[in-house]
């Protein structure tokens, strides 16, 4: 493929109030055509309404096993929640209980078929699959999820393993943020042992993820030089790059996110008329997800 795709997808829609107004904000006045939403963030059905009035912007699922309270009743997955209803508070906790033993496939299934069935029940009809802290690179994550994915009809999925030019980034972010960046940069790099495998069970699922993805080494360290060197360096075919836009308010300031303040920085990028006329330049087309089927 000689062309470049862009889908600039924002997570964690749902999250909050001030994550959803910068979501719909930077799809009504800057790039964004593609969001995940959280069936158990708390601000789900603010985030419904929001989406029946901009139709033209993509929604995924960004399926969350860990941190938020569970869609289905904590007593259908005793193993997987705690006692107040919450999901483990970390993907390591999660990992933990999977190879353990303590934790079942089946109650990830079924946690993962309530949150996509709320989504459904609220009138949206996702465009693709994601997973909050990319769980889905757990193999028993993967398979749950391909079988509800199937099970759904949506056939597009996250490709969770990153592909940012290292030397790139390190030219483009603060010497005090290299520590931070090399710590996710290594992280995602021992991830790509599994690209095979991922692989193959997509392919035989006959699902689909796009060729390329930006994001994970870059987590929390997006700035407007960065944001532009990549729009020059971005590679052929479909790339999906992962973005945080959010406002800071007193309900994000008390959640549980290390994304706080850095949210902000995402949304004026979105925003941003120059990084708009960047991609414009490089022919970059802007989709998303749901319009895919025709690439």
């Amino acid at each position: 493929m000689d062309t470049k795709t862009l889908l600039i997808n924002a997570d964690d829609l749902g999250y909050t109030q001030g994550i959803n107004e910068a979501v719909f904000r930077c799809h009504r006045e800057g790039v964004l055509r593609s969001a995940t939403i959280m069936a158990c963030g708390k601000a789900f059905e603010d985030a419904v309404t929001r989406a029946k009035c901009h139709p033209q912007l993509g929604i995924g699922v960004h399926l969350a096993l860990t941190e938020l309270p569970s869609a289905a009743p904590p007593e259908a997955i005793p193993d997987l929640v705690d006692e107040t209803g919450n999901l483990p508070p970390s993907p390591a906790a999660l990992l933990k209980g999977l190879f353990s033993g303590r934790v079942s496939a089946a109650s990830v299934k079924k946690e993962l078929h309530c949150q996509l069935t709320r989504v459904l029940d609220s009138g949206i009809r996702p465009t693709h699959l994601d997973t909050h802290k990319h769980v889905h690179l757990i193999p028993q994550v993967l398979e749950a999820t391909i079988e509800v994915a199937r099970k759904f009809k949506i056939f597009w999925m996250r490709n969770p393993f990153d592909c940012s030019p290292f030397w790139a980034a390190t030219r483009n972010i603060a010497r005090n943020q290299w520590g931070e960046f090399l710590g996710q940069h290594t992280m995602a790099w021992l991830a790509k042992s599994q690209h095979k495998a991922f692989q193959r069970k997509i392919h035989r699922a006959g699902l689909k993820t796009p060729k390329n993805f930006l994001g994970i080494s870059l987590t929390g360290l997006w700035n407007p030089s960065l944001a532009m060197c990549f729009a020059r360096r971005l590679p052929q075919g479909i790339t999906e790059w992962m973005m945080h836009p959010g406002d800071y308010d007193s309900d994000l300031q008390g959640s549980r996110t290390r994304l706080l303040k850095q949210r902000q920085v995402e949304r004026d990028l979105l925003l941003s008329p120059l990084f708009k006329e960047a991609l414009l330049e490089q022919n970059i087309q802007i989709k998303h997800f749901g319009e895919m089927s025709a690439c």
